[in-house]
């Protein structure tokens, strides 16, 4: 079982990046700032974009036009990088009205969207405002939010209404048109509740659904609407049904029929909840050379929900996760910041041209980066088995044999295989050994390995297990089912 107090810790680390590690840095703002291309590199599937130096890019999105617009966290600019690799900034300004006048305290933005109309919508953390900029004639209009700004926002494609969610005010927003409004716009906030931290949120019909980091639950709301305006949201049900399942730190969210996907910031999982029987599944990250707990953040379903894209705040890696065939790949990222081995890909957004095209902003090295799902990994792995029940007897090992099929032509033909598991947190194995013999596998002459768990009296349950090959750039990871018997 995950404490409730890890999430609440986590919730205080979200807002703790952007308000205690940012030093305040402001460039002079420069139009039709040239660019580089993608730096040298022998990564098939992955570009990396230069900013300049303290962006410290995070809120970002693709519009709809093949444009990436990003915003920097140390400065009050607001970046585009097009088709051709040309990078422009523009300073966030209203007229006359500086940035720095509406109660600033940083200028983190968690999040960015595009209307239906191409408008462009952020929100500065710290602050109580909403901006919204039109990409036609460069201009920037502010907002007054009284609940505070905008941890995730999401578009209506219909109505064109912008909901958002704000993580330390407690509430759920809604922007709507409203030609009687002097800034042509109003902003109606629904109170969620004292030390509920809403993060992230999924439109679905006259749905919304929203994650709570500290009371560790999923929430259902009906959209009430008189004469085609929000007056009001109406609690429907909340996720876990029971207090037998605990969340950690739900962040972000995708519905489809009965199952809801998630990421528990709060850990190194991937969560599959099935709500009409309250199952829950949990999906490991593939652990990394420092076993750090990757902190999967945000999702982004694409192939109506076949694929999902998810960042890892503290893996070094992007993951598409293949829900019909229950499969993960994940892409390292090959920059590292300067005081430290941890890049911090804090946003993402996928391209409305192709979805498989993956961007994510590089908090601490001042990169964009570029991920091409379409390119073929070269390798595969697979088991003898999909079912794992480990012996209580420490002394006979369950043995798991492993093929890596394919060729490893970036790695001098070599792959690391490594396991993970949801038994813990950070996707480790707890009271059970696991081990890989060999660990390492050179395609030119091998393609077997053995998987070998032990039970150290584990603690009883069903579990998921993943086992990875790698090549350094790429991991690619199958699931198997893990079960812990009783003693």
């Amino acid at each position: 079982m995950i404490s409730k107090k890890l999430g609440i810790g986590v919730g205080v680390i979200l807002v703790g990046i952007a308000i205690l590690l940012i030093a305040f840095q402001k460039p002079s703002p420069e139009h039709n700032m040239s660019i580089s291309g993608p730096e040298p590199s022998q990564n098939p599937y992955l570009q990396e974009y230069s900013l300049p130096d303290n962006a410290a890019p995070n809120g970002l999105i693709v519009d709809k036009n093949g444009t990436v617009w990003v915003t920097s966290s140390k400065s009050n600019l607001l970046y585009s990088l097009d088709t051709k690799s040309e990078l422009k900034n523009y300073e966030i300004k209203d007229n006359n009205l500086q940035f720095a006048n509406v109660n600033q305290n940083t200028t983190m933005v968690w999040t960015v969207v595009q209307d239906k109309d191409g408008i462009i919508w952020f929100s500065p953390l710290g602050t109580k405002s909403i901006w919204r900029f039109d990409p036609a004639n460069d201009v920037f209009h502010v907002i007054p939010s009284k609940s505070g700004s905008a941890f995730q926002m999401k578009s209506d494609a219909e109505n064109g209404d912008i909901w958002f969610t704000t993580l330390s005010g407690n509430t759920l927003c809604v922007i709507e048109k409203n030609s009687t409004a002097p800034e042509g716009y109003t902003i109606s906030d629904f109170d969620l509740g004292n030390d509920t931290a809403p993060a992230g949120l999924y439109l679905q019909d006259n749905l919304v659904w929203v994650t709570e980091i500290t009371t560790q639950k999923v929430v259902e709301f009906k959209i009430d609407r008189e004469n085609g305006f929000v007056t009001g949201i109406t609690k429907i049900k909340e996720i876990p049904a029971d207090n037998t399942t605990q969340l950690s730190s739900p962040t972000d969210l995708f519905v489809d029929g009965n199952t809801i996907w998630l990421t528990e910031h709060g850990t190194s999982f991937l969560t599959k909840y099935d709500m009409e029987n309250n199952e829950i599944v949990r999906y490991p990250t593939s652990q990394n050379e420092y076993h750090a707990t990757t902190l999967p953040f945000w999702i982004r379903a694409i192939n109506d929900g076949k694929d999902l894209w998810f960042n890892e705040h503290e893996g070094n890696k992007l993951a598409l996760f293949d829900t019909v065939n229950k499969t993960m790949t994940e892409y390292d990222i090959p920059s590292r910041p300067k005081d430290g081995y941890l890049t911090y890909p804090l946003n993402i957004a996928t391209s409305p041209v192709d979805n498989m095209i993956l961007w994510f902003a590089e908090w601490n090295t001042d990169k964009l980066g570029r991920i091409d799902g379409h390119v073929q990994v070269p390798f595969s792995i697979s088991a003898d088995r999909d079912q794992v029940t480990l012996n209580p007897d420490a002394s006979k090992a369950v043995v798991v044999n492993l093929k890596i099929d394919g060729t490893s032509p970036y790695n001098k033909n070599l792959i690391i295989l490594n396991a993970s598991s949801s038994m813990v947190p950070s996707a480790g194995f707890g009271n059970v050994d696991a081990s890989i013999s060999p660990d390492t596998l050179d395609l030119s002459s091998n393609h077997q390995a053995q998987l070998m768990l032990r039970n150290y009296s584990a603690q009883p349950g069903n579990y998921t297990l993943g086992v990875s090959a790698s090549d350094g750039i790429v991991t690619k990871t199958i699931f198997l089912n893990l079960t812990v018997p009783k003693g």
